[in-house]
């Protein structure tokens, strides 16, 4: 009993440090998206790709642990007997949900700026290129077009 609550706790231990590293590492990038860093932010993709990785693989490996002893794979596994009397466990469980879901809303909050600035490129480009350009001010090569004071407002 007690070497399955210690095996539990190390890997509950294990995934909620590499999620909070994680969540660090969202961090920077949230920092280096306002900031404009382009630079930073590529060097920071291959390090977020891989702690991802690694998050994603002990998840596996604490999910199997589980199968392999038959264990709910939710919290209602902390009820089964085998675990019940370990506090630590219930802690250990609540403090990785609570940090799943700081993750999820700041990876939401990422995945927005980042939709938005897409969005953003792309009209321009568009602009840029003489497409979809409703007011019609650029021409095909990206050129201002010579309209008369007070017709763009018409025209939009």
């Amino acid at each position: 009993m007690s070497q399955d609550n210690d095996t539990l706790a190390s890997l509950l231990e294990q995934e909620l440090q590499l999620a909070v590293q994680l969540h660090q590492l969202m961090e920077q990038e949230h920092t280096t998206l306002g900031a404009n860093d382009l630079q930073a932010l590529q060097e920071l993709q291959p390090r977020s790709a891989r702690q991802v990785e690694q998050l994603r693989n002990l998840a596996s490996d604490r999910l199997q642990w589980m199968k392999g002893r038959q264990l709910p794979l939710a919290s209602s596994c902390l009820d089964h007997p085998s675990l019940q009397p370990a506090a630590n466990l219930r802690r250990l469980w609540q403090m990785l949900e609570e940090q799943y879901l700081r993750n999820q809303k700041l990876s939401e909050i990422l995945s927005e700026i980042v939709l938005t600035a897409r969005f953003r490129t792309q009209q321009k480009l568009k602009i840029l290129r003489g497409q979809q350009n409703d007011p019609h001010l650029y021409d095909g090569k990206g050129e201002a077009k010579h309209v008369p004071k007070g017709q763009g407002y018409i025209q939009a």
